[in-house]
């Protein structure tokens, strides 16, 4: 009995060592911070190429890579400069098979961001030759006739993707940049409402679609991306006073409610910044100098907390500018003061 009590007790400790172990590996994976990035770019850049310097190492420039990856950072001139010497050298050896066209293709599209075509060139024929069928590289090579401009075939090619793979969001977004690229912004929006009826919580699409909206000067339209985006991600506050700034171009006198709404939506920009939006805090008080210019009666007060929200934006404003830009706190001042009053 005392055995069997001591196998259990073992079996118990090395579940729990599995345990620590997997709490352990899931830490590791996190993402790599601004310091991480810059450290990695340092160490890069500065043994860079020179008359006395040596070409950075393999290893660094793949941490760097990696780092860019995972990060989900756009650096295309940083990928392009060390990535292709690192493909280009003997240094591609050291890269696992997996990682090595992952390499690949991050280069290529950074390439492609910085018009070097020559090099997405050979890179796509390296990565047609290892995958002949893929709709990964496919799409690189719609890239590659987007950055030559032949818009024509890209798009074709784009087609042909969505005919094997109708829930291909690369050639998808693809097709849009095409249209925007041509000047056709109504052709690029269908196209964009057209993906959004399927993938409705992709908020980089919402975005593309408020800006092409808004470049027709279409605020209402506008509006319910936004609206659709701060359902997707409600902590961004970004997209609140984007919202909010909406609210106040398209506000006058025959729907003053909106500017109070507008109010509100700053007011939330504050509690999400932990009050440090000054875009925020002069929002606030446009808003409430044109409820008091514009409206009559009764429609021209602000409620107490409106009024509260003024009168701290304006403590707050006058106290920046007084620590940070003493230069012009007089001015921000008077100005302030006199639109309040």
């Amino acid at each position: 009995e005392r055995e069997r009590k001591r196998e259990r007790r073992s079996g118990r400790s090395d579940l729990k060592e599995g345990r620590r172990k997997k709490k352990k590996k899931k830490k590791k994976m996190v993402i790599p911070s601004q310091k991480a990035l810059e450290d990695a770019l340092a160490r890069c850049e500065h043994a860079g190429p020179t008359k006395n310097a040596k070409p950075a190492p393999p290893q660094e420039v793949r941490k760097l890579l990696k780092i860019i990856r995972d990060g989900k950072v756009r650096l295309p001139d940083v990928v392009s400069k060390h990535g292709a010497r690192l493909l280009s050298s003997k240094g591609w050896r050291t890269l696992k098979p997996d990682e090595l066209w992952l390499v690949h293709e991050q280069v290529c599209l950074a390439c492609l961001d910085t018009g070097d075509v020559d090099e997405a060139k050979r890179i796509i024929q390296k990565l047609d030759k290892r995958f002949p069928n893929s709709l990964r590289v496919a799409v690189l090579k719609g890239a590659l006739f987007e950055c030559c401009e032949d818009f024509d075939q890209a798009d074709e090619i784009y087609k042909a993707v969505l005919e094997e793979n109708e829930a291909h969001q690369g050639a998808w977004k693809r097709r849009c940049c095409i249209a925007k690229a041509q000047g056709n912004t109504e052709k690029a929006i269908g196209m964009l409402k057209e993906y959004l009826d399927v993938f409705m919580t992709d908020p980089e699409a919402w975005e593309e679609l408020a800006s092409l909206y808004l470049s027709m000067s279409l605020l209402k339209q506008a509006c319910f991306c936004y609206e659709e985006l701060i359902l997707i991600q409600p902590q961004n506050p970004n997209y609140h006073l984007k919202y909010a700034d909406l609210l106040y171009s398209t506000a006058s006198r025959e729907n003053q409610h909106l500017l109070h709404e507008a109010i509100g939506y700053y007011s939330v920009v504050l509690d999400l910044t932990n009050g440090c939006s000054v875009h925020a805090m002069y929002g606030i008080l446009s808003c409430a100098e044109a409820i008091k210019s514009q409206g009559r009666g009764q429609q021209c007060k602000l409620s107490e907390k409106e009024e509260e929200l003024v009168e701290k934006a304006t403590t707050k404003l006058i106290y920046l500018y007084e620590n940070k830009q003493p230069e012009l706190a007089q001015h921000v001042k008077g100005t302030i003061l006199s639109s309040s009053s």
